[in-house]
């Protein structure tokens, strides 16, 4: 009897073990969809006209990363400003996704810097990291703004999913960030995990979330309890401007409001009634760009 039962929690914990390293894997090298594609998609569903963008006035951009990636970003100017925007995109896309707000921004006099995450787009990486390096990948994105548009630029970013979770990584670390625009984040990866597992398999697999984390740890240099946008929020004071749908079904809504909470300093909370993941946009655009635009004229300097 005894030999039995041990042979099954043997046998289960190699299964699990061999799941979380499957899992592990996954994780950080999910299906993305082509640069191409995504500029396909783009035109689909309206947020990009051809003619448009090709009249644009923008430039490619490629930098290496410090530990070795090429980065990839187009940026479209705005002659004799002092403004200008990172745009981080969310899992699976490419920088396209965020061409949807440049002529919002540019109206408002903002240089855009619509930027690839590592692993996405037109940029290297060997896997994603959910903010762990991107974050850095963003500071050095700021370092090029301000070597080509000069320093005492007002710098702002805005992120989408896993764009907002680096978006708001950078405004912790980076004092130069003077606001951040976050749509759709989750507040700690590991919760995030906790939520998705549950809401897929809908039972407790013991020890999945942790052993996943420890062969990404061994593997890549992090690990989920690294990624935790709301840790230390209460310590910064840069104005931040939540945005979540109500019916977000990746996300919780309960992170946007975790967030908005541990925030201090200047902050406002944009909740989009019956919008799912980063689809407040597509929702609602009349009000999107007004509630942005509100809180820009709240947070920009007066001279």
């Amino acid at each position: 009897m005894w030999i039995g039962l041990l042979f099954i929690i043997l046998g289960l914990g190699i299964t699990i073990f061999a799941v979380s390293l499957i899992v592990s894997y996954l994780f950080v090298l999910p299906s993305r969809n082509s640069y191409e594609q995504t500029f396909c998609d783009g035109i689909q569903n309206g947020e990009i006209m051809v003619d448009v963008f090709e009249a644009h006035q923008k430039e490619e951009l490629f930098i290496t990363s410090n530990d070795g990636c090429s980065l990839h970003a187009i940026l479209f100017p705005v002659p004799g400003s002092r403004k200008a925007i990172l745009i981080a995109h969310g899992m699976k896309w490419s920088l396209f996704g965020g061409y949807k707000y440049v002529e919002l921004f540019q109206s408002l006099g903002y240089h855009v810097l619509l930027c690839d995450n590592r692993c996405h787009g037109l940029s290297g990486g060997s896997h994603v990291s959910y903010g762990f390096y991107e974050k850095n990948d963003l500071a050095m994105w700021t370092d090029e703004l301000e070597k080509r548009l000069g320093k005492n630029m007002w710098i702002g970013v805005l992120g989408e999913s896993l764009g907002a979770a680096a978006a708001i990584e950078l405004m912790k670390q980076d004092r130069r960030i003077r606001f951040c625009i976050a749509d759709s984040c989750f507040s700690d990866l590991t919760e995030l995990c906790r939520f998705q597992l549950k809401t897929a398999v809908r039972t407790v697999v013991p020890f999945l979330i942790p052993l996943t984390s420890m062969l990404i740890k061994r593997r890549h240099g992090w690990s989920l309890t690294d990624i935790s946008p709301v840790k230390h929020l209460e310590r910064n004071d840069t104005p931040f401007f939540i945005i979540h749908g109500t019916e977000d079904q990746l996300v919780p809504l309960k992170m946007a409001k975790v967030l908005y909470e541990r925030k201090k300093g200047f902050k406002q909370l944009y909740l989009i009634e019956g919008a799912g993941h980063v689809g407040g946009f597509r929702q609602n655009q009349e009000e999107y760009v007004k509630k942005i635009t509100d809180f820009l004229v709240k947070v920009e300097p007066t001279n």
